[in-house]
């Protein structure tokens, strides 16, 4: 995977690329690894916005990976695909689109009905863009009117809605395409561009980059001595730097963050480690002080995950000399945002002592904050998953803050996710606040909050922080971080309730 990589950041060359682009999909359909396929299926994003000529040809390629049976794979492919959309291969794209539907009426797969609306709002998309297709599809999708999954049943309705609307000549219907549709096209568009200019005024920052610097190219680093993982993070430093958009204080306040101390002051053998986050992986960089005056032999690090991690290396005996010191790294892999802890000790022997030392290690919490990023989805989206997902957070909000827009702000920072409310609704001063915040993992998984507060008649906020998300662990682990995180949240108690619409039962669990 790495080979690509190097060849699209040395060479934009469409030969390049498209031998880049190639590579990639050869590994869609030979790694069985969900993980691998999802950081592969990045890369071709990543590609497709800047060269998107090289990858509307490849269109077809990327489609097997359709084949696959994780719904997090195939819906990220659909959205790639989606966008590479030609005259020239709208009918192959509708064709295999036709054709995995037709596979989801076998029911030999899971979750068919989920995979049947994702294909159907592709049919759909593909139908508008371009119309000369809707003719080849109308007739499959009108099978699936008295579908059992009432969402792929409305979404084929909405179709044959806009069909027959389009198909109405009338002056009240042409007013209504060709006026109102422009104004509220208008409207929409000024509050987007209203929203991204306070967005890059909010990102705005002092750039430390100044023209005449020098510039640390990779390719002529010496590479021994560091891992994938370092080389990789030494070239985003490169592109930041000559951007200007490095910033050193801002990024040392971030690395000390990162040390987290293993031992006490008064243990023989004194540990810290510093916290790499780079994607799917974290990297440890244990660093060991021998404390003694004796020499430490078979020193030992050992490691224990819980939750979905996984250790890469297997632990090494050391020699560690009187009041000397040994770095080792431990590389551990992660597969999904749950809740996740490392933990271990130092084993070592001394020469006096018969039996085995150990020192047991503080726990290492991985933050869920590093793999959660903002991310944009329609209402018609937002309110589909929140009807579907099984796990709720409630957070009962007690804070200082008096101001609704001010007490909102805090949350999106401390949560780190993106506000779905259009500004226009939160002007003005009426006492009550109501918004939509959604976020997305690098694993493809949602998360969703809404903020309901009310000002009551002494000036403080009153209401509820609500989290959904399909799995237990990042609706939990952002109810806390949300509440913890927040110097104005004086108490908090998370209400978390599991429910199951289609047997009507729940579980409330309690945590003060």
């Amino acid at each position: 995977m790495n080979v690509p990589g190097t060849l699209v950041s040395l060479s934009s060359a469409p030969t390049a690329i498209r031998a880049a682009a190639n590579t990639y999909c050869q590994l869609l359909l030979s790694q069985s690894d969900n993980n691998v396929k999802l950081i592969v299926l990045d890369r071709l994003n990543e590609i497709k916005s800047s060269h998107r000529d090289i990858m509307v040809d490849m269109i077809m390629d990327v489609l097997r990976v359709l084949s696959s049976p994780n719904l997090d794979i195939r819906r990220k492919t659909l959205d790639i695909v989606l966008e590479l959309i030609t005259t020239r291969n709208v009918n192959e794209m509708v064709l295999t689109l036709k054709k995995e539907v037709m596979k989801t009426q076998s029911g030999e797969l899971e979750k068919n009905g989920e995979y049947r609306q994702m294909l159907i709002q592709a049919i759909h998309s593909c139908a508008i863009k371009f119309p000369e297709v809707a003719s080849t599809v109308v007739h499959l999708l009108m099978d699936f009117l008295g579908d059992n999954n009432v969402a792929s049943a409305l979404d084929v309705i909405v179709f044959v809605l806009c069909i027959r609307l389009l198909c109405n000549t009338g002056d009240a219907v042409r007013k209504i395409w060709l006026k109102s549709c422009r104004e509220s096209f208008v409207k929409m568009l000024s509050d987007k561009q209203l929203r991204e200019t306070e967005e890059i005024k909010a990102k705005a920052q002092i750039s430390d980059s100044q023209p005449d610097d020098l510039i640390d190219f990779y390719h002529l680093k010496s590479r021994k001595g560091m891992t994938q993982l370092e080389l990789e993070d030494e070239v985003q430093d490169d592109l930041k730097r000559a951007t200007g958009e490095f910033v050193k204080d801002v990024d040392d306040a971030n690395k000390l963050n990162r040390i987290i101390q293993l031992t006490g002051f008064s243990d023989p053998v004194y540990a810290e480690a510093y916290v790499t986050v780079h994607h799917y992986d974290i990297v440890l960089d244990v660093t060991i002080i021998n404390r003694t005056k004796e020499t430490l032999q078979n020193l030992c690090l050992e490691l224990a995950t819980m939750g979905d991690l996984k250790l890469v290396e297997c632990p090494q005996n050391y020699t560690l000399a009187p009041e000397s010191s040994k770095q080792i790294k431990s590389n551990i892999k992660v597969s999904s945002t749950e809740t996740r802890v490392i933990f271990g000790n130092i084993v070592y022997e001394t020469s006096n002592v018969l039996e085995r030392t150990v020192v047991v290690l503080n726990d290492i919490h991985i933050d869920i904050m590093d793999y959660i990023s903002p991310a944009v989805c329609t209402d018609t989206a937002f309110r589909t998953m929140w009807a579907e997902f099984e796990w709720e957070n409630k957070v009962a909000v007690n804070t200082t803050i008096t101001n609704e827009k001010e007490f909102l702000d805090h949350i999106i920072k401390s949560t780190n996710m993106k506000c779905l409310t259009a500004l226009s609704a939160l002007e003005g001063e009426c006492g009550f606040l109501a918004a939509n915040l959604y976020a997305k993992s690098v694993f493809g998984e949602d998360a969703l909050v809404n903020i309901s507060v009310e000002k009551q008649g002494d000036g403080t906020l009153n209401g509820y922080i609500r989290i959904r998300s399909k799995t237990q662990g990042i609706a939990l682990s952002l109810g806390v971080c949300g509440a913890i995180r927040s110097p104005y949240l004086q108490e908090f108690s998370l209400e978390f309730i599991y429910f199951n619409s289609s047997i009507r039962m729940f579980e409330i669990f309690i945590y003060h």
